[in-house]
């Protein structure tokens, strides 16, 4: 069973390392970040200012995997590991949702996902956080990878009913913004759908 969540992770991180190969124009879109967003049947978000909706995706939705990606800053164009050019923005926030069956496989999807993050990244800090009655486990870090263009990042990690969650927020070396303190607003705004 470990094996599966690894294996969902490791092509989740390949996905969200490689950066997103969305267009601007979906950055840009009238909608702007101040309308609340649906991330599967569970969970709506009311971003914060300095972000703006990128993508909402369902990709892996059969599975009960969901996610979407707010950017902040300027995009540059960039070529990534598989040779394509994409948008590079200052920041990337990805927010990743597994809905399961029960709380206990939220559980091992977090446990898995924070074992992942301290594999891939140089944890700098690690604490328990409390955003919207829900608890995380949030930690800072430098980002090593060589195929990952971002410089450092901060991810929370937490379950909320039977849905797993994993926000990672990272930027560029130039990026002023406070990580901590904008992804902890977003996790403010969460709001989840625990009901059956």
């Amino acid at each position: 069973m470990n094996k599966k969540y690894l294996l969902i992770f490791a092509c989740l991180l390949l996905l969200l390392a490689g950066c997103s190969s969305a267009s601007a124009a979906n950055a840009n879109s009238s909608e702007g970040s101040e309308d609340r967003v649906m991330i599967g049947n569970a969970i709506a978000i009311d971003a914060p200012e300095e972000l703006t909706l990128l993508e909402n995706k369902e990709t892996l939705a059969a599975d009960g995997l969901y996610y979407a990606t707010w950017v902040a800053g300027n995009s540059v164009p960039y070529k990534n590991s598989d040779g394509e050019t994409i948008d590079l923005y200052d920041a990337q926030l990805y927010f990743l949702a597994s809905e399961t069956s029960k709380e206990e496989s939220a559980q091992e999807y977090c446990s898995t996902w924070l074992a992942a993050a301290k594999k891939n990244y140089d944890v700098q800090t690690e604490k328990s956080i409390t955003c919207n009655d829900y608890s995380y486990t949030l930690i800072k870090y430098n980002c090593i990878s060589e195929d990952n263009p971002y410089d450092r990042g901060v991810s929370a990690f937490g379950v909320c009913g039977n849905t797993a969650v994993c926000a990672e927020f990272t930027c560029l070396k130039n990026y002023e913004g406070d990580l901590e303190s904008i992804l902890t607003s977003l996790l403010d705004n969460c709001y989840h759908n625990t009901k059956e």
